[in-house]
């Protein structure tokens, strides 16, 4: 017997977030079409379904005349996406409410100047960011028939842990949200 203690275990890194295998994947999920009057549940394990995976797939489908997402932290590759569709005018309109760990333009742990770059672009699109105490994950999206709202743990992000989503077409849980999202704005300081 040797005097060293040994093993070899596999690696347990999550796979790769790819978000048009998610789009497709969720497509299939849902029958190739988008919820009507019904709610779907979804829980995506190991990071195979992220909250960009629904902007997307409604984005592929109808354009999003207003969208407004409720969450922790954007990242930067989702931001970036978003900045695109936005530029291909199949998102027309935007606001973000975030954390403050979003606003730290002059932190010294953004050494890349993400949230600098974040306040521009949100500037160039004419997209609205408010900043507050949030930790709620909501996206609404309207487009010129639907109301589409997603609840999720899921951040703007891609994440590749366990996360819950309920998504459905429903304009009275969007007013809702929308009301609550607006009234929010009124009380943010700028």
């Amino acid at each position: 017997m040797s005097d060293i203690l040994s093993t070899k275990l596999k690696n347990r890194r999550a796979k790769p977030f790819i978000l048009n295998t998610s789009v497709k994947d969720l497509r299939a999920e849902l029958g190739n079409i988008l919820p009507t009057d019904e709610v779907v549940k979804l829980i995506s394990l190991r990071g195979g379904i992220a909250s960009l995976t629904f902007i997307k797939l409604v984005a592929d489908a109808e354009i999003i005349e207003e969208m407004t997402a409720s969450t922790l932290r954007i990242g930067e590759k989702q931001f970036n996406y978003l900045q695109s569709i936005a530029k291909s005018k199949r998102l027309k309109k935007a606001r973000f409410f975030t954390s403050k760990m979003q606003s730290r333009v002059d932190s010294k742990n953004d050494k890349y100047n993400y949230c600098g770059r974040f306040k521009k672009a949100c500037e160039a699109n004419n997209w609205k960011h408010v900043i507050v105490e949030n930790h709620s994950k909501i996206i609404l999206m309207r487009t010129k028939l639907n109301y589409y709202v997603l609840e999720t743990s899921s951040n703007l992000n891609e994440n590749p842990k366990i996360e819950q989503y309920s998504f459905e077409n429903n304009k009275e849980l969007y007013d809702f949200y929308y009301g609550f999202f607006d009234e929010l704005e009124k009380r943010s300081v700028p």
